[in-house]
């Protein structure tokens, strides 16, 4: 059966044919003179063929990759391929005939080939829009998958279509390969700090691309920028001289570039006080050393996050900083227990199924909270971990300065820790200069031994932020002298420390929770039966006017602590002995004392005010 498209091929072979038949009759009755001037015309046309032959030819004008790319003038447009500013072009065959097939919509160049620190390939693509250059750094394997590079880069204006995605893995292949010894080669940074070659960055903006792992990190390394002067912080910083909680958090940044010539593993700074007054602002000093200390930058990051977040977070930076504000705002204590139990081992934990696996990092670690970070942890030896301090960073009358220093850090941040490690770095250039660093550690480690195995495991962390405040004032930095080493010893190693005692560690669990929940309590001779909580009442208060105390159920006190990892059993003596308990001497137990709620009476727990201070009428 006959198709049209024959029929269509057909009537051009007849016209084609027709044309021929004509030309051949008329030239078979052609006279002498138009034979003549035939003749003439054909011999005309043979040399202008042959002279243009003889000529040799021209390239077409090369795309200005230089102008527009900055690349080496030397780079050219392998065949078949042309570019211009719409874009490229490949020449395709169809049929018995070529023709070009537009399969960019811009040009789109490899500008750069990179290697990370463990050998991964990356380059930089570059194209324009709207007169801008767009550069963006991807790795190998999404250079060599068309339809991925597109998903990934799509957002970011990808000027290519995906049905187009192999012609354009062909053409980004066949452009490098044409222009390899043109392109230059270079390093990415993944993560900000120390590098394997023993540079450091200290962010983005300096001479070393950095080019992040996860999305998740580009704000934060974003947030690892310059603003301000360094002598304009140093003007704010010098009103913290008599403030030794912020001090410490300030010197335990500085810390952070010494854990790797000192060959010590990452820590943690915990700051908990039951005052909500200046712990964030605390942490933000500490961060303004590195980068954007604000709240909306993504530096400060919060303990409200994942396990896996978390650990993203802290991958980051090897050597820098890093903070976690309010522990209680982690969706799980388990997310904190983790973090303080693997932060020293420099490495999280390991994961299959594709999910990110043994991230690491290197860093000291800020924390904030309502009670101390090691009250979520159920490891024993987890105190040695961290360098707890349970006073209000400001203190009483403070808020002032915390205003006035919090406005100086917003607007001058992040220069005084990269003018810290140029010092470092000078200094362990030579064996001579880190030996000297070392011994000076070392002196340190010897005078905040303590007495105990505990205060003996800390003193190195607790040397190590003790000697980043000396060289951060040797060099210039830090505006007062360092802390005298009795004033560290006071703080973390001659009193009673609290992230010890396990019973205190508790209470604090309990009278957070007592503090967020106090609608779960029965008032006497005021709640009724309507006012019961879903989930039954916690406990009850006394009527107005009566002598303070907080009965809980022991069943759900039980609950409670059990899900920040504390035993009550383990717990109750050390209650019993710090007079947090009302005891009733003629029962047994004696800490279990009746209750009546709605008339049903039960055993309860009934602590002091030195036990749980909860005023339930005080706004009334």
């Amino acid at each position: 059966m006959t198709t049209d498209a024959e029929v269509k091929a057909f009537e051009a072979f007849r016209r084609q044919k027709t044309r021929e038949e004509k030309a051949r009759a008329a030239l078979e009755g052609a006279d002498d003179e138009e034979m003549r001037l035939f003749l003439e015309w054909k011999a005309q046309k043979e040399q202008e063929t042959s002279e243009k032959a003889s000529i040799p030819r021209q390239s077409a004008p090369e795309y200005p990759y230089s102008e527009t790319f900055g690349m080496d003038p030397r780079t050219t447009t392998p065949e078949p391929y042309k570019v211009n500013r719409a874009g490229v072009h490949v020449l395709q065959a169809f049929g018995q005939t070529q023709r070009w097939s537009q399969i960019t919509y811009a040009p789109l160049v490899i500008t750069k080939a990179y290697t990370d620190a463990d050998g991964k390939k990356s380059v930089e693509l570059a194209w324009t829009d709207r007169g801008k250059v767009v550069r963006r750094v991807v790795s190998r394997e999404a250079v060599v998958r068309g339809r991925e590079l597109i998903k990934s880069l799509g957002g970011d204006g990808l000027p290519v279509l995906e049905g187009d995605a192999r012609e354009v893995e062909r053409w980004l292949a066949t452009f490098e390969a044409e222009n390899v010894e043109t392109i230059p080669t270079g390093y990415v940074a993944r993560y900000l700090g120390w590098q394997p070659d023993g540079t450091f960055v200290s962010g983005p903006d300096g001479d070393t691309r950095v080019e992040v792992t996860y999305e998740e990190q580009k704000g934060a390394a974003a947030a690892h920028r310059q603003s301000g002067t360094l002598a304009a912080w140093r003007t704010g910083i010098a009103q913290l001289e008599g403030y030794p909680v912020p001090r410490v958090v300030l010197a335990a940044s500085f810390a952070a570039p010494l854990l790797r010539p000192l060959a010590m593993p990452s820590f943690t700074v915990d700051i908990s006080s039951r005052s909500t007054r200046g712990k964030t602002t605390c942490l933000q000093c500490g961060l303004s050393v590195w980068a954007d200390p604000s709240e909306d930058a993504r530096a400060l990051a919060s303990w409200r996050t994942t396990l896996i977040g978390a650990e993203k977070h802290l991958n980051l930076v090897r050597g820098l900083v890093s903070a976690l504000d309010e522990t209680m705002t982690a969706e799980s204590p388990e997310i904190v227990n983790s973090i303080l139990y693997d932060l020293p081992k420099n490495e999280g934990k390991l994961r299959g199924g594709g999910w990110p696996s043994g991230l690491q990092w290197q860093t000291v670690l800020l924390s904030t909270g309502e009670r101390p970070a090691l009250s979520y942890s159920t490891h024993q030896g987890a105190a040695a971990r961290v360098l707890s301090l349970t006073r209000s960073p400001f203190g009483e009358n403070g808020g002032a300065v915390a205003v006035s220093l919090r406005d100086c850090i917003i607007d001058n941040h992040g220069t005084a820790g990269p003018e810290f490690v140029r010092h470092l770095l000078e200094q362990t250039s030579t064996p001579e200069g880190l030996a000297s660093l070392r011994a000076e550690h070392e002196a340190l480690r010897v005078q905040l031994l303590g007495t105990t195995d505990m205060t003996g495991r800390r003193a190195p962390k607790v040397a190590a932020v003790a000697l980043a405040e000396i060289l951060a004032h040797r060099w210039g930095l830090l505006p007062y002298e360092p802390l005298p080493v009795e004033r560290w010893q006071g703080m973390f190693t001659e009193v009673a420390d609290e992230s010890d005692n396990r019973p205190e560690m508790a209470m604090d669990v309990l009278r957070a929770y007592v503090a967020s929940h106090g609608a779960h309590l029965y008032r006497q001779g005021q709640s009724t039966r309507d006012d019961q909580p879903y989930s039954g009442w916690l406990g009850l208060v006394p009527t107005p006017g009566s002598p303070a105390w907080v009965a809980i159920s022991p069943e759900k006190a039980r609950r409670i602590l059990a899900d920040a990892g504390y035993s009550l059993d383990a717990v109750l003596q050390g209650w019993i002995d710090a007079g947090y308990l009302e005891l009733m001497k003629s029962q047994r137990p004696p800490h279990l004392i009746k209750k009546k709620i709605l008339g049903a009476q039960a055993r309860y727990l009934v602590f002091t005010p030195e036990g749980i201070d909860y005023q339930p009428y005080a706004s009334e």
